[in-house]
């Protein structure tokens, strides 16, 4: 895996512009289709889906540079079919079902042999034979990477540098194309562009790392690291090499081949350690031999046999006393028959730090309200309205309001339907700015609530 890396520092130009005019038109579709379905989450899918699309580009120039052919990037696209028409269909709608852990590894047995069907789980199974964990852990960790280390920093970075919050709250895209998310969806379109970047720069580093892990088994498997050997060789001392195989040729003698039986060499050559395998096999063996001697052991079979007797009676009752322990559980978390009856509802003495007893207010508290607003004092004449109104939700109207309610239950028990509640709603909101943001109301607003105290309680 670090071949892999080594080989895409070596040769990024070569990989990473056709990645680009390949991966970046496709991400730019996947956010449009997104927009326009108004979904962050469709973006993202269709990013993550096509990554069967971006890793072929990627070996297709990988495979070629490593047997020392450079392909340009206008020869890599004009070849779109050799690497496009490799299965994608399958690898998009059959192995994007489930979490393929191994996919940059047994992504050359179908894009470079060519195996499909019962050949290709074959051949990916000797090939993952030793390296597969290998493999499914090289999937994990670029897949923390590129969510955890570059989704993040990426997504941070729009934050950073772009104007995060501006005109009633909106973020930059929204601002330029407009809300399209509408608080619907966990992720946004800033998440869709910071993760289809990540994508962009890892995937060519998974799929790189992926192709050095089965190059590596091929060696092994196949002696790889000969052919390569012999293709450079060929590549510089070509001619020579062609002469002296020739004259090597002519100078065996002919009866050679002829004394050779080519079934007796191949068995010859298969005895070889190399050839062999090893195999583990497990069996029970007596600790005593059967010239021990006559030392009678029936006693300590007798023991032998009474503990496993009493530790079976042990386990038993155990078992019985932990069913008898579930039972008793069960029993106490069933729902018993016939609740208790609620308790009466006892109207609060005060609520919100206020007094609601009706007798601690005065006769008629609009006018008083108003008189204390034509006095200058707002605070106490918005105090009292509040007061009075929630006095006669509680005594008069029957609103079983507690000490643990907020504003907005007192607004929700009201009745939305009610004439009521519109006024509560801009008496609450006075009184909050009010008492809360230290707004100090105007008279007029004041002196329209306390006109408006005995249509609403009338």
């Amino acid at each position: 895996m670090d071949l892999g890396l080594t080989m895409l520092q070596r040769w990024w130009r070569q990989v990473y512009l056709p990645h680009l005019l390949v991966a970046v038109p496709l991400m730019a579709a996947a956010i449009g289709i997104g927009w326009y379905f108004e979904r962050a989450w469709i973006a993202l899918a269709i990013t993550w889906w096509l990554k069967p699309v971006y890793d072929r580009v990627v070996l297709h120039v990988l495979s070629r540079a490593v047997f020392g052919e450079l392909q340009s990037t206008r020869a890599v696209l004009g070849a779109w079919r050799e690497w496009l028409g490799t299965g994608i269909v399958s690898a998009l709608l059959l192995r994007r079902l489930w979490i393929d852990l191994d996919r940059s590894f047994v992504l050359p047995v179908r894009q470079l042999e060519g195996q499909t069907g019962r050949a290709g789980r074959e051949r990916r199974a000797v090939l993952g034979r030793r390296v597969g964990g290998y493999a499914a852990w090289l999937t994990m960790v670029t897949f923390a990477l590129e969510v955890i280390v570059l989704w993040t920093a990426f997504g941070l970075l729009t934050e950073l540098f772009l104007p995060a919050k501006a005109d009633e709250g909106k973020g930059i895209l929204e601002l330029l194309f407009g809300d399209t998310d509408d608080g619907r969806s966990v992720f946004t379109f800033e998440d869709a562009l910071a993760y289809a970047l990540a994508v962009l720069i890892l995937e060519p580093f998974y799929v790189a790392a992926g192709f050095a892990l089965y190059l590596y088994r091929r060696t092994l498997l196949e002696g790889w690291d000969i052919e390569v050997a012999l293709r450079r060789i060929a590549q510089r001392h070509g001619v020579s090499l062609v002469m002296l195989v020739m004259a090597a040729l002519f100078m065996v003698p002919p009866a050679y081949a002829q004394d050779k039986d080519p079934k007796a060499e191949i068995a010859e050559v298969l005895k070889a350690k190399e050839f062999g395998y090893s195999k583990e096999v497990k069996r029970w063996e007596p600790r005593v031999s059967e010239k021990a001697g006559d030392f009678d052991t029936t006693w300590l079979r007798a023991l032998a046999h009474a503990l496993s007797k009493a530790g079976e009676l042990v386990l038993w009752v155990g078992a019985a006393a932990l069913l008898a322990y579930a039972l008793w559980w069960a029993s106490r978390m069933l729902p018993r028959g016939g609740a208790p009856a609620p308790e009466p509802y006892h109207p609060p003495a005060a609520l919100f730090g206020m007094e609601l007893a009706p007798e601690k207010l005065p006769p008629d508290v609009a006018a008083a309200a108003a008189a204390l607003a034509r006095e200058g004092r707002l605070r106490e004449a918005l105090g009292l309205l509040y007061r009075g109104a929630l006095s006669e939700l509680v005594h008069k109207r029957g609103v079983q309001l507690l000490a643990s309610h907020t504003e907005g239950d007192v607004l929700r028990l009201s009745g939305e339907s009610s004439s009521v509640f519109s006024y509560l709603k801009a008496l609450i909101n006075a009184w909050q700015r009010c008492a809360y943001a230290s707004q100090t109301p105007q008279s007029a607003e004041v002196e329209r609530l306390a006109s408006d105290y005995g249509k609403a309680f009338a």
